[in-house]
Formats: structure tokens, sequence, C-alpha cells
């Protein structure tokens, strides 16, 4: 399940949502649809704060969707079968290379944007 926070702060239901796409596996995406019962919890879905993605295949969704899902994935795990899928089902270069371009982002990210701890 994917499932995705357009919200600027880290929401708690059922399961952790950081902002940007997240992947759940089944157990955690009953925990997300329980949680979702809770009137507070389903006006963040009703406001469009938390989107659940219809399709958890990156490949069948067009390619303009599928770059805009995989521009705000911050997950390794997530962008790397994001990426199996795509070589496996839908092969679209474009799409690999956003998804490899969002991987290298993250693990080599620019100077400017590191924070120094000390």
């Amino acid at each position: 399940m994917l499932v995705r926070n357009l919200g600027a702060f880290v929401r708690h239901i059922g399961v952790r949502l950081i902002p940007g796409v997240n992947s759940f596996s089944l157990l955690e995406g009953q925990k997300f649809k329980k949680a979702l019962e809770h009137p507070l919890n389903k006006h963040l879905i009703d406001k469009g704060e938390i989107v659940i993605v219809q399709d958890d295949d990156i490949a069948s969704l067009d390619a303009k969707k599928a770059i805009e899902l995989v521009n705000d994935t911050f997950e390794l795990a997530t962008l790397q079968e994001f990426r199996e899928e795509e070589v496996a089902k839908g092969n679209r270069k474009t799409v690999i290379d956003a998804i490899d371009k969002q991987i290298e982002s993250i693990k080599n990210p620019p100077e400017d944007s590191i924070v120094k701890t000390e």
C-alpha cells in the first residue's frame, strides 16, 4: 500500500507517515485503514493532506504521475522497489532516470543541503 503525506508533518495514523510517499506492508496497511475510522484521521484524507495511492504498481501509472511519486519518495528501499517494478514491467527510461536521480540525491546530497552538527 502506498500512502502519500502531502503535509509538512510526520503523522501517526496507525503507522508513522513521513512527509512524502510511504510504502506499507499488508499488516501496516491494515493498521492504517483501522486508524482511519477515527474522525480526525478521516479529516486528513478528506482535506487531501493524506492521499492513498490507488495503485501500488508504479509501472501501471502514467509516466508523469510515476515521476511525481518518485520525486516525493525519500525511502531508498521504496525507490529500489519502484525501480525493480519499472524495469520488469514498464521499462520507461524517463521514470527509471527519475528514480536513479532521486536515489543519487539521497545518497549524495548537495553540499549546501547537509546540516553540520558542530
